[in-house]
């Protein structure tokens, strides 16, 4: 049975290839006028012969136009006449003015519309999702299920019951496009995604983050399954990075989708929709998200007879934003990938959200040091506000028998136990570097835990 929406649900407007119908359409019929303009001027001229001839105009109009239709047939009719509603947005009133403003940019949809093509043939479709807390589900109830991740592919489930829809939630709070782009291969690539949304707007907001970021779309766009990918653009309540991200997204063509615009331009209060924290959406806004999302879907699988695909080429290197170093980024684990030296640590099982959770800890401030090649660097390490004279271990942190930066497993103005990394070196060219971490001279605690280093080869 097909989801209903207990919200209105206003007709469908064709409006993300409306202009290319358009124009398509009226070159068919100007084609069409002239062609029988010129059989008609061999025929007889008299007016009864002009009356059957307009009479069969229109005919053949029409059927060139259902025969124009048809070859265009890539979706079953009966599939987009039945197709799911948009994620009902429980109460929520969702303007036109806001769709307008939330559908940042519709994009190329030639990945996506190949995505509902193998989902209308009863094929498996792989959506994946990396964000940070909110792509988790944070202060979703229940989290599992009304997140807006799982609200949306709710949908592609109603939508086409004879695929097999894989989910694939890849997201972790407090975690930045950095740490997306180092988790991306082993928690979304190696899933074979055919679609994958990417959310970092909230917690993105470091000067790197352009980088990481711009990074983490083109090594997801050029990876082996060449998924569609939808940058969503969320905020908290005193704003984000979407700013920074949109451009970055526009460059390579891929539909924006922003809830920021509804928020930061006043379209939607936050009290309707955030929780009191001031960053993660309640239920009404992770369902709001996902009927963003839903909308565009409904509008693209509308559609979606109407033209050819247009197809879709990963703009040139050349042509990003940045330099996009952080390709083919990684995560280096103990089961894995051993330490040169470790005095006091022990490598194996260490508390980690992250997919493999072999790590490195120690609960008498050791030392430890790492070859590494590679030209990006970064130790990824647990951080937490509690125990500050257990947890207030502090590291030192030299490349190359250089000082780079101190790190901390305590800090008291952060939230709760959760990763944290460092970025140590980024360079043009890999090279084998020294990575040693010695115990600073103001620690005062003895734990530390580290997860993984991230680098890019």
């Amino acid at each position: 049975m097909k989801k209903t929406n207990t919200g209105s649900e206003k007709p469908l407007k064709k409006t993300f290839h409306k202009s290319f119908r358009l124009v398509r359409t009226t070159a068919l019929m100007t084609c069409l006028t002239l062609s029988l303009a010129a059989c008609g001027s061999k025929e007889d001229k008299d007016s009864s012969d002009s009356t059957t001839g307009s009479a069969n105009t229109a005919a053949v109009n029409e059927d060139t136009t259902e025969a124009n239709k048809s070859s265009f047939s890539r979706v079953s009719q009966d599939i987009i006449d039945n197709m799911a509603p948009a994620t009902d947005t429980e109460g929520l009133t969702v303007t036109d003015e806001m769709y307008e403003k939330a559908i940042f940019n519709s994009g190329n949809t030639a990945r996506l519309e190949a995505c509902m093509e193998k989902a209308a043939r009863g094929e498996s479709v792989t959506i994946a999702y990396i964000g940070g807390s909110i792509t988790n589900g944070s202060n979703a109830s229940p989290q599992a299920s009304k997140c807006y991740a799982a609200l949306s592919t709710k949908w592609w489930e109603d939508t086409f019951p004879n695929a097999e829809i894989k989910y694939v939630n890849a997201g972790i709070g407090g975690t930045d496009s950095w740490l997306g782009v180092h988790r991306a291969s082993e928690e979304v690539i190696s899933e074979a995604p055919d679609l994958v949304i990417v959310e970092f707007s909230v917690n993105d907001y470091q000067t790197l983050n352009k980088e990481t970021y711009d990074s983490l779309i083109r090594y997801l766009l050029t990876s082996d399954s060449e998924p569609a990918v939808i940058s969503l653009m969320l905020a908290q309540k005193n704003g984000g990075y979407a700013k920074e991200h949109a451009p970055i997204a526009f460059k390579y063509k891929v539909p924006m989708i922003s809830y920021s615009a509804l928020l930061t331009g006043g379209l939607v209060p936050w009290d309707k929709v955030g929780a009191t924290d001031g960053v993660h959406p309640v239920n009404s806004g992770h369902s709001l998200i996902a009927n963003l999302l839903t909308t565009y879907y409904r509008s693209v699988l509308e559609n979606i007879n109407d033209h050819e695909s247009e197809g879709y080429t990963v703009p040139d290197i050349s042509q990003s934003q940045t330099r996009c170093r952080y390709l083919n980024s990684s995560i280096l684990y103990s089961d894995s990938f051993t330490a040169d030296e470790m005095t006091g640590f022990t490598a194996g099982k260490v508390w980690s959200p992250l997919t493999n959770t072999n790590g490195w800890s120690t609960t008498s401030s050791g030392t430890i040091s790492f070859t590494v090649n590679a030209k990006e660097i970064g130790i990824i390490f647990m951080q937490t506000n509690k125990e500050p004279d257990k947890n207030d271990t502090r590291y030192d942190v030299y490349v190359d028998d250089e000082f780079v930066c101190t790190i901390k497993g305590y800090e008291s103005a952060t939230w709760g136990q959760h990763l944290e990394y460092a970025s140590v070196l980024l360079v043009d060219d890999s090279a084998t570097h020294t990575v040693s971490l010695k115990p600073n001279s103001d620690s005062i605690g003895s734990e530390f835990t580290i997860m993984g280093i991230g680098i890019t080869e």
